[in-house]
């Protein structure tokens, strides 16, 4: 498997989790799954492009500075990466986070409103 295909993957499949770990309660889980979602599918973006990183952060400054100063994904989508990337840093490391099922059902919904952003500027 080539590695636009596992990005893809990882990304479609992480996405499925996020709404399985949200209907069973598990809200934390599932908006770190919705990051990783939106991640992966970053990641397919920019190796589709030829760019590649490995880290959090650099995922979100080369979406920044490859598309959205080249005006191909608008800011607003790519705040909802680093809005995703913030609520997972917090579910993930803050053991003190109160977190509640609207916010996971927000974190599934904007995964996917990114994605499919992201799909569309693929096609």
């Amino acid at each position: 498997m080539n590695e636009l295909a596992k990005f893809l993957i990882l990304s479609n499949d992480d996405l499925e989790t996020a709404q399985l770990l949200c209907d069973c309660g598990r809200y934390r889980s599932a908006i770190s799954r919705a990051y990783y979602a939106m991640f992966y599918m970053t990641q397919y973006l920019l190796l589709s492009e030829g760019l590649d990183t490995s880290t959090h952060k650099g995922v979100l400054k080369m979406l920044s500075l490859h598309f959205v100063k080249t005006g191909k994904i608008t800011p607003s989508v790519a705040d909802l990466l680093r809005e995703a990337y913030d609520a997972r840093q917090t579910c993930d490391y803050e053991s003190d986070m109160t977190e509640d099922e609207e916010m996971a059902k927000n974190a599934i919904a904007n995964a996917q409103t990114f994605i499919s952003e992201v799909k569309i500027l693929l096609s």
